[in-house]
């Protein structure tokens, strides 16, 4: 098996040896897709759906903040269609890409069996979907961290952009002020958020947006979402030490999302917002425009 280090990179830090693209592929091959329903489940409880859905419409606020509040929508990476739901719902025309479309045939088929045409199975990376069709809103979640070369994703993205069009990124926080007071000086290496070669790269609050203006495009918001990994502070709560406590984490977050839902909207992007600013957000978003 490859022994990776974690070594200071462009991105924030990134795994090295690099794997080949070659390696990717088997190990996704192997270790990934071997049960072609992947990570999915086959059903939520309705606490799930919601949380889901809250997730999305946070993302949309954001997106409608910004003047886009209709028009098409891309999902690159739609997994089980989750995100691309609640935007139908808000009004936009759905597209979707993943390498695989059996999550969203289980979960959303109704979206599939509307628009046949407005979903592929295929690479984000390796061409542009959809020739012929600009986006108003673009919509990448978990996906940069993967890739050996995320600034080549970036102008994948800023390809499917209409003009006035806008791009939501979102990634993984790893290695933040939080993650050093957590877990010490500790090797970055024995840590439970370096996982190569799923993750190649691990970002921060610096280093995501600097990402989005290298490649010629204006940032022009930032937002994280619950900081989960904050309950790592306490050895209680820690539940990379005890996995049962898991549920109960993720229990915090979806009633954090619940509840940050409820609120009025300007209150609700500010709290978001507060977030990213402090660093925190176990997951991280930049919302970009050519």
């Amino acid at each position: 098996m490859q022994k990776y280090r974690c070594v200071p990179s462009l991105y924030g830090h990134s795994a090295d040896p690099m794997p080949t693209i070659e390696e990717i592929e088997k190990h996704y091959r192997e270790s990934y897709y071997q049960d072609p329903t992947g990570q999915y489940k086959k059903a939520y409880d309705q606490a799930e759906l919601d949380y889901f859905d809250d997730r999305a419409n946070v993302a949309l606020d954001f997106s409608a903040a910004h003047g886009v509040a209709k028009g098409n929508a891309i999902d690159l990476g739609c997994g089980e269609g989750f995100f691309l739901k609640s935007a139908q719902r808000r009004g936009f025309d759905v597209f979707g890409v993943d390498h695989s479309l059996v999550g969203i045939e289980r979960q959303n088929r109704d979206l599939i069996d509307g628009d046949p045409g407005h979903f592929v199975a295929g690479d984000i990376g390796s061409r542009r979907h959809f020739e012929g069709v600009t986006f108003d809103l673009v919509y990448c979640k978990n996906v940069i961290e993967h890739v050996i070369d995320p600034d080549s994703i970036m102008t994948r993205i800023a390809s499917y952009l209409s003009p006035g069009g806008l791009a939501i990124i979102e990634v993984p926080n790893d290695f933040s002020k939080l993650h050093s007071t957590i877990f010490g000086d500790a090797s970055k290496e024995e840590l439970p958020i370096f996982v190569p070669p799923v993750h190649l790269h691990y970002f921060t609050t610096k280093t995501l947006p600097e990402l989005g203006k290298r490649n010629g495009l204006s940032v022009i918001d930032c937002f994280g979402d619950y900081p989960i990994d904050h309950l790592l502070m306490e050895e209680a709560f820690n539940y990379y030490k005890d996995r049962k406590l898991g549920s109960s984490a993720h229990s915090l977050r979806r009633k954090f999302f619940r509840y940050a839902c409820s609120i009025d909207v300007d209150a609700r992007l500010a709290l978001f917002r507060s977030i990213f600013m402090a660093g925190l957000g176990r997951d991280i978003c930049i919302v970009v425009r050519q």
